[in-house]
């Protein structure tokens, strides 16, 4: 990166701030509302993520008008396709504005983000640096996890502003203290996020960088990844969100099925697969020994719910093919409507609200997406695997931490390898 380049090294500065804050969002909001009670600082204090999008932005701007070129690829134009859509949808649809805004706000940002990368080219050094910056932040929230599960009480989120409503969060108020698994005692973690499931989508971005960091480096750096991939494993294990353990399934599934086609010795494989087997094996035997554990993992009436939900959904997805228009279903939803749209399902969420050919598009974005990460050989493509398998069962994107950290990284495919 040429040091007469302004909008670069800007650019990189907003990319590490934003990556060094996001993991800490919902912790800090939470804490400072809790001594800004008001509209106006809140607000404040609640977009200082979109802030810094916008500047990246209009960074990004100022190279399309310098320049006069547009980034190569399908993915970008994919990207910019849903956009325009999701524009479209807020100018023409109807509705109340203020959801409008919020749904465009939340359907857009992590692609406003990823294109706004994808216009500046950083030097592989700058690239690296970025993703140390990634592994030091998600090293605090693992180390924090951890003492929430092994040292600390289980309300000492308490006395930084939390509510004591547990596993209940109102619009308007500010997060539980903690949440527990269905009707039992066991305490989910949530670490520094808004919730469990936030987190553990979080660590599905996390441990494909922490390994890829163990491969590639043989100092200090070497170790403290492999304490953040072994840390991340067990808090990812402690959230009991059973669409993260899903995520994380498909990602070291599709990891041993790459390495199997590889040339490796038969020796090799076959202890990889006597030890695949094994881990299987104790799995199996680990959920039928307790019944307590069986019920945890089972949930029989969230799971219930989940597929009523999403039949729900497809139903209307069927009934509307043009959509019903921008910040109808999940979170935005809940905060104006009084029997929202939740259908549990990014897929169906995004088709139910930019109709059938949202949907499509979406579905393209990721799969070129994926293509892309595969071909820059970016250990990225798992975390992209984990997340589309969480987006079957909730919404992942809608929290702007784990959304914002995957596609600002994922946003270089451009720069130098």
């Amino acid at each position: 990166m040429s040091r007469n380049n302004f909008s670069e090294r800007m650019a990189w500065w907003l990319i590490a701030t934003l990556l060094v804050l996001l993991p800490f969002h919902a912790f800090l909001f939470t804490w400072l509302k809790s001594f800004f009670w008001t509209d106006s600082w809140t607000i404040l204090i609640q977009s200082w993520k979109e802030i810094l999008v916008g500047i990246l932005g209009l960074l990004a701007f100022g190279k399309l008008i310098s320049q006069r070129k547009f980034p190569k690829g399908s993915t970008f134009w994919l990207g910019l396709a849903l956009i325009v859509l999701a524009i479209a949808y807020t100018a023409f649809g109807g509705g109340v504005l203020a959801q409008k805004i919020l749904g465009l706000r939340t359907a857009t940002l992590f692609l406003i983000a990823f294109l706004s990368v994808r216009f500046f080219v950083f030097e592989k050094s700058k690239i690296e640096q970025l993703k140390k910056i990634v592994l030091c932040s998600a090293a605090i929230v693992i180390a924090f996890a951890l003492a929430q599960q092994f040292l600390l009480p289980a309300d000492f989120l308490k006395y930084f502003g939390y509510s004591e409503n547990v596993s209940e969060w109102l619009p308007g108020g500010n997060l539980p203290i903690y949440h527990l698994v269905g009707d039992s005692d066991t305490i989910r973690l949530q670490s520094t996020f808004a919730g469990p499931n936030q987190l553990g989508a979080y660590l599905l971005v996390i441990l494909p960088l922490a390994a890829a960091k163990i491969c590639r480096t043989k100092n200090w750096w070497c170790w403290l990844a492999g304490g953040i991939f072994c840390g991340g494993i067990v808090a990812l294990v402690f959230t009991f969100s059973r669409s993260a353990w899903l995520g994380a399934t498909a990602m070291f599934l599709i990891f041993a099925i790459t390495l199997w086609r590889r040339n490796l010795s038969p020796k090799l494989k076959r202890k990889l697969l006597f030890g695949g087997l094994a881990a299987l094996l104790g799995l199996i035997i680990l959920l039928f020994s307790s019944e307590s554990l069986g019920g945890i993992i089972s949930r029989a009436e969230s799971t219930r719910e989940h597929f009523e939900k999403s039949i729900a959904a497809a139903e209307q997805v069927a009934e509307n093919p043009l959509g019903l228009g921008i910040g109808r279903t999940a979170g935005v939803a809940q905060r104006f409507e009084a029997d929202p749209l939740t259908p549990e399902n990014t897929y169906l969420g995004v088709t139910l609200e930019l109709g059938w050919l949202g949907g499509l598009i979406f579905l393209a974005f990721l799969i070129s997406l994926a293509a892309n990460l595969n071909k820059n050989r970016s250990e990225l493509v798992y975390s992209l695997i984990g997340i589309a398998v969480v987006m079957f069962f909730l919404h992942p994107l809608e929290d702007t931490p784990t959304a914002l950290t995957f596609f600002l990284l994922a946003g270089m495919l451009n720069s130098p390898k």
